[in-house]
């Protein structure tokens, strides 16, 4: 399930509670759609706090191969466009303290050439709001 709140835009909130199957990722993929043609209309920067409860055990959790290939394609024709106008993604994982830790220091390296935006890795979600809004 993807919910994605617009109401403090610039600041676009988006909670995903785990994307497995090929029908989550479908899902996500018209979500994410959905936000880009709004940005795309407001032709303004915007940040995105993506926001997940998954814990270590279940962040851990492959993909199906399915879903995992219309993700990649997915980011592949779109990264240009979320790094049109998106200034950063912040990743808030409160639940997957190990999963953050070593991840971290790879998502800041590679997030801008994976997702087109910089990006970063939080525990808490009031760190990412005040990293979303440096960027702006």
């Amino acid at each position: 399930m993807i919910k994605i709140n617009k109401s403090e835009w610039p600041v676009v909130h988006i909670e995903v509670d785990g994307i497995l199957t090929l029908p989550d990722m479908e899902e996500y993929t018209r979500e994410m759609d959905s936000l880009l043609d709004f940005a795309d209309g407001k032709r303004e920067k915007y940040g995105i706090i993506y926001m997940t409860e998954l814990g270590d055990d279940q962040a851990n959790m492959k993909r199906e191969k399915e879903a995992k290939r219309l993700s990649t394609q997915w980011l592949k024709a779109n990264r240009e466009r979320i790094g049109e106008h998106c200034v950063g993604i912040a990743m808030v994982m409160p639940n997957a303290g190990k999963m953050v830790k070593m991840m971290r220091p790879i998502a800041k390296r590679s997030m801008k050439r994976m997702m087109g935006a910089p990006g970063d890795m939080f525990f808490e979600q009031e760190l990412a709001e005040t990293w979303i809004k440096e960027q702006l």
